[in-house]
C-alpha cells in the first residue's frame, strides 16, 4: 500500500458574505475540482511559508492580503481511482482568509487565474458534485468538520 501526503488550503473570502465558499481549481489530469494543494514541507511553520509562496505564485494572491492558519490533520485510506490501488493519504489542512480579492474573482461561475480555471464552491456544492465526492469524499468531510 502506498502512502501520500498533501497540504490542503481552504481559501475563503474573509471580507465578504461569501465566507462559506472555498476557492477550487480544475485539475485537467483528474478532470475534477480540487482545493489548492501542495506537497507538505517539514514543520507546520515551514509548510505554511511554502504554501504562502505557492498561493502567491500560482493563484496571484499577494501575501499581504491573506492570513494562513493551520487547522488540523487527517489520515485516510481509500481506493485510488487513478492508480487502481489502495492508498493512505496524510492531509494537513490550512485556512487562508483573503481580505482583498481581484474584482474578477467576485463573479458567479468560473474565472481564470493564470493557467488555472477556478471557481468558488461551498461544501454542499462539493458534496453534490458526484466526481468530487467520489474522489475526495474524505477531504470534503475534513473541511466540513474542521472549519
Amino acid at each position: 500500500m502506498s502512502r501520500r501526503a498533501s497540504s490542503l488550503i481552504a481559501v475563503r473570502d474573509g471580507a465578504d458574505e461569501q465566507a462559506n465558499h472555498y476557492l477550487t481549481y480544475y485539475d485537467q489530469q483528474w478532470e475534477c475540482w480540487f482545493l489548492p494543494n501542495h506537497s507538505p514541507s517539514g514543520s507546520y511553520e515551514e509548510d505554511k511559508t511554502k504554501l504562502i509562496g505557492y498561493m502567491t505564485s500560482e493563484f496571484k494572491i499577494p501575501s499581504d492580503v491573506f492570513d494562513v492558519k493551520f487547522v488540523g490533520t487527517s489520515t485516510n485510506t481509500k481506493w485510488s481511482t487513478e492508480h487502481q490501488e489502495e492508498r493512505t493519504y496524510d492531509y494537513r489542512l490550512y485556512l487562508a482568509s483573503v481580505t482583498h480579492l481581484p474584482e474578477s474573482w467576485r463573479t458567479d461561475g468560473e474565472f481564470q487565474v493564470g493557467s488555472k480555471r477556478c471557481r468558488w464552491m461551498t461544501v454542499d456544492d462539493m458534496i453534490a458534485d458526484l466526481k468530487i465526492n467520489d474522489i475526495n469524499h474524505d477531504v470534503i468531510h475534513m473541511l466540513k468538520d474542521s472549519i
